[in-house]
């Protein structure tokens, strides 16, 4: 599928940039990514099939809303791994509607260690509304799963590549409530980014998260 590769180059990119950083030992991980914008613009430049200018891929830094990514740095086999967040702010004018994208894939995969059998069989993604948990249906891409959350209210969130979602007003700040389960042992890369149209543009700097499982 085209929008795979679009979002296998940011998550590629950020799993580079963690294989790099030193291990966060703290309770709580933050980060926020600034994408390689070269990258991004190549990518969907690929599987749109032409050269569009950079400017209608994606929005300028500058102009990107803040997004961070808050998780425990470890989590335990077949246990839901509860303090997950990510909130938006939106500091300046009315944004598209958009989705939230949650892309996991194994950090250390690259590197040739790893079961690499992540599966939406063996990982499981909720969001909190209304005071019960709603499940974020996972789908692979390669080298990983994606899902995404959208407009609340529904039964499952299973509309990962349909273009809308929740509305971006200005003055939003939104924080999605997350739990992940692991059924295998390992270290995993969870990002979070904000498209509107299945990721050839983005409003916000995708923000990642290493989670290691044992």
């Amino acid at each position: 599928m085209k929008t795979t590769n679009f979002f296998v180059g940011i998550f590629v990119g950020v799993a580079i940039a963690g294989c790099g950083a030193s291990k966060d030992t703290s309770e709580n991980s933050k980060a926020v990514v600034t994408p390689n914008m070269d990258s991004i613009s190549d990518t969907a430049q690929n599987f749109r099939g032409g050269t569009p200018p950079p400017e209608k891929l994606i929005e300028p830094s500058a102009r990107m809303r803040p997004l961070q990514l808050v998780s425990p740095a470890t989590a335990q086999v077949g246990r839901p791994l509860a303090g997950v967040s990510v909130s938006l702010d939106n500091p300046g004018t009315d944004a598209p509607n958009s989705r939230l994208r949650l892309i996991i894939h194994e950090t250390n995969m690259r590197h040739g260690a790893g079961h690499r059998g992540l599966s939406p069989e063996n990982v499981k993604v909720e969001v909190q509304e209304g005071g019960s948990w709603k499940t974020v249906q996972l789908g692979m891409v390669e080298g990983g799963v994606m899902g995404a959350i959208g407009t609340e209210g529904v039964a499952v969130h299973e509309e990962r590549h349909r273009r809308g979602g929740f509305a971006i007003p200005a003055g939003l700040n939104k924080t999605w409530q997350l739990r992940v389960t692991f059924d295998e042992p390992g270290t995993y890369t969870l990002v979070s980014a904000i498209s509107p149209n299945n990721g050839s543009r983005h409003l916000a700097e995708p923000a990642h998260s290493i989670i290691e499982v044992k």
